[in-house]
């Protein structure tokens, strides 16, 4: 079976792996509005490092949703551990599992490029409450990929599509939602000048020797190559849209 980069990242475990990491998701949630009677979805939850801090931090109701079925046990597994109110279900973000109007707030690291983007995005608005906020951070690309650039990396991180600036807010206005800014943006050189690792994030010292897999470290090379070899042309911006 051939090993995806999302397969590669719920072997390791691998936290705060989207844009900007865990420093740049503290840094926008400061900014938010957010108590205990505020009910958030984290789409795309990963192994749940979002949803734990925001439970911890906030002490508001968090529901956590990823499509695949190891990071849903690691994410469960962590908020068991840490105590924690929050729930990992296994679920498309294409095809969100709860009523229409149901949270204040949704996150999405890194996770809305990885399906139907105009499915996921109308997704979004339909759960969130009126007056909810969406607050998504994404790859985007900064300049025009050539066709052969723009088959390597939709081939590798098996996505659909890789919008620019302009082609996400379209997108994010087509699904209904009438306001919305950009929080943040900076390509993948600039992010990584600003990166500022969190604990649990992708190093060395995370990943246990004797669970090494060669083929699960080929798929973290390729990712690497490709963020060296695209760092100028890929990027990433951080949208904070207004269901209204």
């Amino acid at each position: 079976m051939k090993i995806s980069y999302q397969d590669a990242l719920a072997y390791y475990g691998i936290d705060g792996a989207h844009p900007g990491g865990m420093s740049l998701t503290k840094a926008i949630l400061e900014n938010e509005k957010i108590n205990n009677e505020k009910i958030i979805l984290d789409a795309g939850c990963g192994t749940g490092e979002t949803s734990s801090y925001l439970a911890k931090t906030f002490r508001c109701k968090v529901y956590s949703i990823d499509n695949h079925e190891e990071m849903v046990k690691k994410a469960s597994e962590k908020f068991l551990n840490e105590r924690i109110s929050a729930n990992a279900v296994k679920g498309s973000i294409e095809n969100i599992p709860f009523s229409d109007n149901s949270f204040d707030y949704i996150i999405a690291e890194s996770s809305t490029v990885f399906g139907n983007i105009s499915k996921v995005l109308s997704e979004y608005f339909r759960v969130l409450k009126h007056g909810g906020v969406l607050l998504n951070i994404d790859m985007t690309a900064e300049q025009k990929l050539s066709r052969n650039e723009k088959e390597e990396l939709m081939k590798f991180y098996q996505i659909q599509d890789i919008l620019t600036e302009k082609e996400w807010l379209m997108s994010i206005q087509k699904s209904g939602f009438k306001r919305c800014q950009i929080v943040k943006s900076a390509s993948i050189f600039e992010a990584l000048e600003q990166y500022d690792f969190d604990d649990n994030e992708i190093i060395a010292g995370n990943i246990k020797f004797e669970n090494v897999n060669p083929e699960v470290d080929k798929v973290i090379e390729t990712h690497q190559r490709l963020l060296v070899t695209y760092g100028e042309k890929l990027g990433y911006r951080v949208f904070r849209a207004v269901k209204i």
